[in-house]
């Protein structure tokens, strides 16, 4: 082949390329959360602002933290690992981001009207992925690394970085465990999704 041919074939490549990582990427925020229809709603996103669409209700920041080998969650009174409290019936927007290597955050087998939960976002080295989620009841929700991430030599490794959710409308219960520094936001249980608090 001439070399002006192949130069051509390389641009092309570049162009294609470069096109099919738009695509990909801006699908993630193809529609924000939207709660009379539930879309957006388990869906990665690659900004806060398009996490949210045009969604005006009130909502709750969770920041999650992955590392070697146990999740980070903040806002509380101190950093707490592998623990968080979510409201029901509220969307949580959950800001997820790595501090060594790739992970996923993944919350997995609760069971809600008869469909298994199962949703997740990558957790990467200096990106940030939004999820937004709307925990349908009260209980123990399961958090798991959906991407293998390694291990130690002592024992530690992928297995050990899994966490709990515990989702609740009592406040209290929430400021108990958070140590009286609630997530950022406003806690405002069942405000959609139907529901009572009661």
């Amino acid at each position: 082949m001439k070399r002006g041919t192949v130069i051509a074939l390389f641009f092309v490549l570049v162009i294609v390329a470069a096109l099919s990582l738009e695509v990909q990427y801006s699908s993630y925020d193809y529609i924000g959360f939207n709660p009379t229809n539930d879309a957006g709603e388990g869906v990665v996103h690659a900004a806060f602002s398009n996490a949210l669409g045009a969604y005006k209700g009130p909502y709750v920041i969770i920041y999650v933290t992955g590392q070697q080998w146990h999740w980070d969650f903040y806002p509380h009174d101190k950093v707490y690992t592998n623990l968080t409290v979510v409201p029901v019936g509220e969307p949580v927007v959950f800001v997820i981001h790595s501090i060594d290597v790739f992970h996923e955050f993944f919350i997995q087998s609760a069971i809600s009207n008869n469909s298994i939960l199962n949703f997740g976002a990558e957790a990467v080295p200096g990106y940030y992925s939004y999820i937004v989620y709307v925990f349908p009841k009260p209980g123990l929700y399961h958090v798991a690394c959906a991407e293998y991430c390694g291990t130690a030599a002592v024992g530690l490794g992928h297995s050990w970085l899994t966490g709990t959710i515990v989702a609740t409308a009592n406040a209290t219960y929430a400021a108990q465990i958070t140590g009286g520094v609630m997530p950022q936001g406003t806690w405002a249980p069942y405000s959609v999704g139907g529901g009572s608090s009661g």
